[in-house]
């Protein structure tokens, strides 16, 4: 660009000099052909040929000036955006101080038990993030299971929580799929049938102890089915160790019904015999104490099918476990490269978090972030533009549900922090799902951040106790005070 107008400007001046210098007569007497009006109006159009380059030229510079501008304000922007999320407090913290006193309580009495749920997508299906903070939390608080578990899933190979098979002609009712309005969708959005109207079909659901917890039972399994609205065609019995088929007496007579395990085996199979007359959802795997985290996730997931668990059904599950935290991750299936519009996003999610509060009404609730992704941008893998605009809608979706936030953009390093955990073998080469190590590495820091933010609000409640017995031993000693001054004569 400089190189081009200094080109042009000794072009300019050098017309210029040799216009004044070189008298008329001597140019005539060069070209004779060429009349005086001729060389002057040859003059005049080379002149004006050069205004004319002069303003094509002022014209471009200014169309790149403003090209450069905008692509400054773009990454100003970008980085005032992110910045603005790594200022985030991570939490709305207030939408997290009933589950904080209940792990204060569960420290100091071991007999109580919390139960947390984690509704998510792909990222957290398989149960690698989940099974990783599970046994932390675990670890410090007490607890033993799985928690609860469908009885069909997509991703049950992958799971080292728990061995879980099953065959036979299952029918799965998914809340992912349009329509349905009003279905009994389970805990999960998946409710399933076996056999068909007119036909009666045999399957199983065996359970096995995990890799995970190899050296615990799977413990105080619970069944949970629904209301058949037609004649029950539904039997079943289960096998231990040994062929003794163990009859199973179930009443599909209420919403929600539950068969409690009279044992607590290491595996055991379930044999279902129906003719698509009673829902079937789970089976749960959980300790009377301690904490016990359920894996709600189902693949592909945005978080808007979330609208349509039936309240009722609901809160009779959360009759059963009582929640006490849930868990949102969402964002992968709704975020693109392209778009940069979420505010309809947010409208929908806060709505739907309204409809789960109304579910689980004694639980608080948790939004966790996006992780950072990758795209190739002029040939590198880097954070997407609007990634950070996007995880700044899921911040506002926490604020305006008054839940509480969790930043996993910012706590996994922020910008360009994917491409590390690739390298790292942390992250699939897809630059979006984590792996094995990664999926631990990302439970450590949920863990972490939880365990800060509750040992701050533990400390506050320490220091608001202390002011209150200062207060009120000042209120003594004044109505001691008092008191002896209406006794003195």
């Amino acid at each position: 660009m400089k190189k081009s107008w200094f080109i042009l400007f000794c072009a300019s001046s050098l017309f210029l000099v040799l216009k004044i210098l070189i008298p008329r007569d001597t140019v005539l007497k060069l070209f004779p052909s060429t009349s005086q009006g001729q060389f002057e109006k040859t003059l005049n159009e080379q002149a004006q040929d050069t205004i004319n380059q002069q303003r094509i030229i002022d014209s471009l510079a200014l169309v790149e000036k403003k090209r450069i501008a905008v692509l400054e304000a773009k990454e100003k922007r970008k980085y005032d955006s992110i910045q603005k999320i790594i200022k985030y407090k991570n939490v709305n913290r207030n939408g997290l101080k009933d589950f904080f006193r209940k792990l204060h309580d569960l420290e100091t009495n071991k007999n109580k038990q919390i139960r947390i749920g984690v509704f998510g997508d792909s990222m957290v299906e398989a149960d690698l993030i989940v099974m990783q903070l599970r046994n932390y939390l675990q670890e410090k608080f007490g607890g033993k299971g799985v928690g609860y578990v469908p009885i069909n899933s997509i991703s049950s190979k992958g799971r080292y929580s728990i061995k879980h098979r099953f065959k036979g002609d299952w029918h799965e009712y998914n809340f992912m799929k349009k329509g349905f309005k009003d279905f009994p969708f389970g805990l999960n959005g998946k409710t399933f049938y076996l056999g068909k109207d007119t036909i009666e079909e045999t399957g199983t659901v065996s359970f096995r102890r995990g890799s995970a917890y190899k050296n615990l039972p799977l413990i105080r399994p619970i069944l949970f089915y629904g209301k058949s609205e037609k004649e029950s065609k539904l039997t079943a019995y289960y096998t231990l160790k040994d062929t003794v088929k163990h009859e199973m007496k179930l009443k599909p007579k209420r919403l929600l019904n539950a068969y409690r395990f009279p044992v607590s085996p290491y595996k055991f199979k379930i044999t279902f015999t129906d003719q698509k007359t009673t829902p079937l959802y789970g089976v749960s795997f959980a300790s009377k104490n301690g904490i016990i985290v359920d894996n709600l996730a189902v693949r592909a997931n945005s978080g808007l099918p979330l609208g349509k668990l039936n309240i009722n059904l609901m809160q009779q599950f959360d009759k059963y476990f009582n929640y006490d935290l849930i868990i949102l991750a969402y964002g992968t299936n709704v975020f693109s490269f392209e778009s940069k519009k979420y505010a309809w996003y947010k409208n929908r999610m806060v709505k739907n978090i309204q409809h789960l509060q109304k579910c689980f009404p004694n639980a608080d609730f948790l939004v966790s972030s996006m992780a950072d992704r990758s795209q190739k941008i002029d040939s590198e893998m880097q954070t997407p533009e609007h990634l950070p605009d996007f995880i700044n809608i899921q911040y506002q979706i926490a604020k305006e549900s008054k839940s509480g936030f969790f930043n996993l953009f910012k706590e996994m390093g922020g910008k360009n922090s994917m491409v590390e955990w690739v390298a790292n073998n942390e992250a699939a080469k897809d630059y979006t799902h984590l792996s094995g190590k990664g999926a631990q590495r990302a439970a450590k820091l949920i863990f972490n951040w939880l365990m800060n933010n509750y040992n701050e609000v533990t400390k506050e409640k320490k220091k608001e106790k202390k002011k209150e017995k200062k207060k009120s031993k000042r209120k003594v000693k004044a109505k001691k005070k008092i008191k002896n001054q209406k006794a003195k004569p």
